[in-house]
C-alpha cells in the first residue's frame, strides 16, 4: 500500500504541486513570527547591553521656575532622558504709581483741586497713589537630555532641551483696595471729555455724569471752565519717545493691568554635577545651571495696548523692572534636585 500510494502522487505532478504550495503557505507566518520574535530579543537584549530605559528615576526639583516633578531614564550609558512639570508659587511684589493731570502732553500739577472737587462731586477719593501688585504666571513643561561626556567621572553633564509653557510669565493689576479712586478717575475723565465738546452743556445736563448723579446749569459751566483748565487725569507710568508723557488710564471696569510675555517654545542649555546620596546609590542629588533662550527681553504691554519696552523715562519700580528685563534677554535657570533610583 505504501508504495502504491507513492506511486499515485509521482503519477500526479499536480497534486504534488498544490500540497508544497499548501506547506509553504503554512510556513510562511510561522517563520514571520520567529524572525519577528528573534528581532525583539535581540533588541531587547541590545538595548539592556547599552542600559536604554532600563532604569526610571523619579525626581523633585526646586529652583528660578519654582517647584516642579520629574521623571527621568537613560537613553544610553553616556546619555540619559529627563521629562517634568515645572510651576512657580503664588508670590506679589508691590508697586505704587502717581496719578498726575496733564493738558496738551504736559503735567500740571491740578491734582489736588481734582481730589477736591470730585469728593464733592461723587463723595469718592482719589488717591494719589495708585497700588499695584506684580504676580509671576509662570508654568512649563520641559523635555531634557543629560549628556555625560567623561567615562570614568560620572558626576559631571551637560544638557540640551527645551521648556515649553504659557507665553504669559507675569501680570501686574491694582488692588482692590483702589477699585473706588479708579472709578473716580473713570468719572473725572468723562466730564473732561464732556467738556471738551462742543455740546458739553447739553450732555452734562441732559445725562448723568455717572451713576445717578446729575448736574444744574449753573454747576456745569463753572465746572466746564475748571476741567478745561486742569486737563485729563492719569497715572504717569512713563514717557514716548517723542518726549510726551503717557498717562494710563483704567478699564471700563476700573482696572489698570500689564502682562509680561515670552515665546512659548524655550530651548535650553546648561551644564550640571551630581551624585550619589545613599550607599546604594538610589537616592541621587544634583545641582543644574543653565538658560532658557525666551524669544529676547520680555515684551510687557498694558491692557490699553502700550508696550512698556517702547517707552522712556519709566517711573518707579516699573522703571526699575523694565530695566532688569531689558537687559536680561535669556532667563537663567537654576535647579537643585533630589531624585529616587527605582
Amino acid at each position: 500500500m505504501h508504495l502504491k500510494f507513492k506511486k499515485s502522487i509521482d503519477m500526479n505532478p499536480t497534486v504534488r504541486k498544490i500540497v508544497k504550495f499548501a506547506i509553504g503557505l503554512t510556513l510562511i507566518p510561522l517563520l514571520s513570527q520567529t524572525e519577528a520574535a528573534f528581532a525583539q530579543r535581540s533588541l531587547i537584549q541590545k538595548m539592556d547591553e547599552l542600559g536604554v530605559f532600563n532604569k526610571v528615576e523619579l525626581a523633585a526639583n526646586i529652583g528660578t521656575t519654582g517647584l516642579g516633578l520629574e521623571v527621568a531614564s537613560p537613553m544610553t550609558e553616556w546619555a540619559k532622558l529627563r521629562v517634568g512639570f515645572d510651576w512657580m508659587p503664588p508670590f506679589t511684589v508691590p508697586m505704587t504709581f502717581s496719578m498726575d493731570s496733564y493738558v496738551d502732553g504736559k503735567v500740571n500739577d491740578k491734582f489736588d483741586r481734582i481730589e477736591e472737587t470730585m469728593y464733592k462731586l461723587s463723595g469718592f477719593h482719589i488717591d494719589k497713589d495708585v497700588h499695584m501688585e506684580s504676580k509671576p504666571t509662570m508654568t512649563t513643561m520641559r523635555v531634557l537630555v543629560d549628556v555625560y561626556p567623561f567615562k570614568h567621572n560620572r558626576h559631571w553633564h551637560f544638557t540640551a532641551g527645551f521648556f515649553y509653557g504659557g507665553n504669559s510669565i507675569g501680570k501686574t493689576i491694582n488692588t482692590m483696595t483702589e477699585m473706588p479712586s479708579l472709578l473716580a478717575m473713570n468719572m473725572y475723565d468723562r466730564l473732561y471729555n464732556y467738556a471738551t465738546d462742543e455740546n458739553f452743556f447739553e450732555n452734562v445736563t441732559e445725562n448723568p455724569i455717572y451713576g445717578d448723579i446729575y448736574l444744574s446749569p449753573q454747576a456745569a459751566l463753572a465746572l466746564q471752565d475748571k476741567l478745561l483748565e486742569w486737563g485729563s487725569l492719569g497715572v504717569h507710568v512713563g514717557d514716548h519717545k517723542d518726549g510726551t508723557p503717557y498717562m494710563i488710564h483704567p478699564d471700563k471696569d476700573g482696572t489698570v493691568s500689564a502682562k509680561a510675555k515670552v515665546n512659548r517654545f524655550r530651548p535650553y542649555v546648561g551644564f550640571g554635577y551630581g551624585g550619589a546620596l545613599s550607599p546604594d546609590g538610589k537616592w541621587q542629588a544634583s545641582f543644574d545651571a543653565g538658560v532658557q533662550f525666551w524669544g529676547g527681553a520680555p515684551k510687557v504691554t498694558t491692557h490699553d495696548g502700550t508696550v512698556l519696552n517702547d517707552l522712556t523715562k519709566l517711573r518707579g519700580k516699573v522703571g526699575d523692572y523694565m530695566g532688569l528685563m531689558k537687559a536680561i534677554p535669556v532667563y537663567p535657570t537654576i535647579d537643585f534636585r533630589i531624585s529616587y533610583r527605582f
